[in-house]
């Protein structure tokens, strides 16, 4: 694990299914990935999780700053706009 992703608070929520609203933002389903354990929310298959081809993708600082499905208090989001100097857009 990289320092990057050692920054994750282990919510879990970018493993849940996400749909579109009518006003074209992204919800949050109750419907989390199988590889998801749901009591410790650490994935079951971290190491290959990107292999296993359930439409997992690399969270990299590039990434979270365009991924407005993460949740605003996501310590991956909150990272990546410190390190880019510039404030979180709600």
């Amino acid at each position: 694990m990289t320092g990057w992703e050692e920054a994750c608070k282990r919510c879990g929520l970018c493993c849940f299914e996400k749909s579109v609203d009518l006003q074209g933002r992204f919800v949050t389903t109750r419907i989390p990935c199988r590889h998801l354990d749901i009591i410790s929310r650490e994935c079951r298959v971290y190491d290959k999780r990107l292999d296993v081809g359930e439409g997992c993708v690399k969270l990299t600082p590039e990434l979270v700053q365009q991924a407005d499905w993460l949740p605003e208090d996501c310590a991956y989001r909150i990272n990546a706009a410190n390190s880019s100097g510039n404030e979180e857009r709600g």
